[in-house]
């Protein structure tokens, strides 16, 4: 990076995209989560309708993760970052209005074309805006993600009990309008806020994707960060809706117990990342990676197991151990392993494999008319083999190096 670029984006608009970064980890959907299976369940939807929806909501993230995620490496981070806002806002405009499952499809829709605009422009950005000052700020960005999810999962935690609390003292939907009025209020703030720091642009959308592509099959240590991740887009999200339906259909929880049992669950995430946060570059090793896998199957194990309440929320608990951990060194090793004009495309790769894996799973599901334990017992099965496939790689690329390193 030379003299010029460094004077060009200075330390303030440095650290003005940090804070905008941070500010906006509070993840304002998360108003919803108390309401949203009671929305399902008051429109009549059952169990596999609702990981139908999901099904849904990942379709145009297939069709358009990968074309977006190279469009934000090519034209701009920013601008897809508040596209994200805009459209998502939108989508929840509708379930505000919405009363049935085609309203509410539109809606997941929507969402997920926000999604694919979303997916790796942050952390790019950040990253790139870090680099210009910091060269290779390994420790640097694995703290800011770190403390970003810790701020994501304290702020889920307050923000899932003041929506249960709306919710219960005024109308279900209000949350919803709130977190559409939020988004909207995002993109303004990424709009005038983020600066976009001087860096190697792809010099077409195609060839973002094809760099991004050769570097997923020629780095064995992306394959394994590939492999963790799936971990956490399919199954840790079927369990994510497992958990919350346990909750409401078994044991009739209302908007504002959900709220604090959502609290409890971001505030055990959110410890897990004050742990690891000065360790991130000391824990991104072969052996860490595989834990999480294997502690995100015993947690789906557990969840078909349990018969109290208290059972079911000891185990939710435990379950925070990966979500809490597994995005701050996925992404120091991702990023650290990528060119930047290359950042965003494959985070979109990783994400599209992900939905397209979700889609197959939602589809089994819903025309198998699987019950929620099968459905949890199919995911660890998918978990076995991401272990294998895991353990493949590694040992293959092991006995040609003496090591595999994660971060160079």
């Amino acid at each position: 990076m030379s003299r010029k670029d460094r004077s060009y984006f200075t330390l303030d608009q440095l650290n003005r995209n940090e804070k905008i970064f941070l500010i906006t980890g509070f993840d304002i959907t998360v108003l919803i989560t108390p309401v949203i299976v009671l929305v399902w369940l008051e429109a009549g939807l059952n169990f596999d309708e609702m990981l139908l929806l999901q099904g849904i909501f990942v379709l145009p993230i297939i069709l358009l993760e990968v074309p977006s995620g190279s469009l934000a490496d090519y034209w701009s981070r920013k601008g897809c970052i508040v596209l994200f806002h805009l459209l998502f806002g939108l989508g929840m405009f509708l379930y505000a209005v919405g009363d049935s499952f085609v309203v509410f499809a539109f809606a997941e829709l929507l969402a997920g074309v926000a999604i694919s605009f979303k997916t790796g422009s942050e952390t790019a950005l950040i990253y790139d805006s870090l680099s210009v000052h910091s060269g290779t700020p390994n420790g640097i960005f694995g703290r800011i993600v770190a403390n970003r999810m810790i701020i994501t999962f304290v702020g889920n935690a307050i923000g899932a009990i003041i929506g249960g609390i709306i919710a219960l003292i005024t109308q279900i939907r209000l949350p919803i309008l709130i977190t559409f009025m939020g988004h909207v209020s995002f993109s303004g703030i990424a709009l005038y806020g983020y600066t976009e720091p001087p860096r190697v642009r792809a010099r077409t959308p195609r060839a973002a994707i094809s760099k991004a592509c050769n570097s997923l099959l020629r780095k064995p240590y992306l394959q394994l960060i590939l492999l963790v991740s799936l971990t956490g887009l399919v199954f840790a999200r079927v369990g994510f809706w497992a958990f919350q339906h346990i909750f409401v259909n078994d044991y009739a929880i209302n908007p504002f117990a959900m709220g604090i049992i959502m609290a409890i669950l971001n505030v055990s995430a959110a410890f897990t990342s004050v742990i690891i946060r000065s360790r991130v570059i000391q824990l991104t090793s072969t052996i860490v990676l595989i834990s999480l896998i294997i502690l995100e199957g015993l947690y789906l194990i557990a969840l078909t197991q349990v018969q109290t309440i208290i059972g079911v929320l000891f185990v939710a608990i435990i379950g925070q151990i990966t979500r809490g951990s597994r995005t701050p060194l996925i992404q120091s090793i991702m990023q650290n392993n990528l060119a930047s004009d290359e950042r965003a495309t494959f985070n979109s790769i990783i994400s599209l494999i992900g939905s397209t894996f979700y889609l197959i799973i939602s589809w089994i599901v819903k025309f198998g008319s699987f019950s929620r334990n099968s459905t949890l017992l199919l995911s660890v099965s998918g978990i076995c083999g991401l272990l294998g496939l895991f353990l493949v790689i590694l040992f293959k690329n092991t006995s040609r190096t003496s090591k595999i390193h994660l971060i160079k």
